[in-house]
């Protein structure tokens, strides 16, 4: 059982050192909600996600919100939320009050660069973390050729076609339950 104070501390750590935004952070929560805390499976995680992007508003916001409901209602919800937006505003401000007016910097910009790269590194690890649970099987390791598949539409839609990812999200849904219900897969 996790406690509201655990919730909103764990966000709290979370949302401090969630670089890159919400898809750069997509690897922290896995790492310390699933990996670490054990508080959701790799499949709720990716549900999660799946929900978090699909609806409006900021990924990291949206996954907290979710996770803080499953794990403490209403309450759990709220903390959660506040958790992972309180220490990230307070940087904020304290960037846009000191840091602004040396951005041009070389030194900062030099630690940018660095941040930067790293915010990419998170992003693949958070990339191959939900593939290995959406595109294999659980109980094989075997790939999933029907998620594959859908994963490889979308991406067309996404890249390729370059159409806003809501599309993208419809038609896999739909081309997910149309397989499901017409051919049973």
């Amino acid at each position: 059982m996790v406690t509201l104070l655990e919730l909103f501390i764990e966000f709290a750590k979370i949302g401090a050192i969630m670089f890159g935004g919400g898809y750069g952070g997509i690897s922290l929560l896995y790492k310390e909600l699933v990996e670490i805390k054990g508080w959701i499976s790799d499949q709720e995680f990716v549900e999660i996600l799946g929900v978090a992007e699909s609806t409006p508003g900021p990924i990291a916001i949206n996954s907290a919100t979710w996770i803080g409901y499953k794990l403490g209602g209403i309450p759990g919800s709220l903390l959660a939320t506040l958790g992972v937006i309180t220490v990230p505003y307070f940087v904020i401000m304290a960037i846009v009050l000191s840091l602004y007016p040396y951005m041009e910097h070389p030194v900062v910009r030099t630690a940018f660069r660095g941040i930067n790269a790293a915010v990419v590194a998170l992003i693949l690890y958070a990339l191959i973390s939900v593939s290995r649970t959406v595109l294999l099987e659980k109980n094989t390791g075997m790939i999933n050729f029907v998620a594959l598949g859908i994963f490889l539409i979308a991406f067309i839609i996404l890249y390729v076609l370059k159409q806003h990812p809501f599309v993208s999200i419809v038609i896999s849904a739909g081309l997910s339950l149309a397989l499901k219900f017409l051919f049973g897969i």
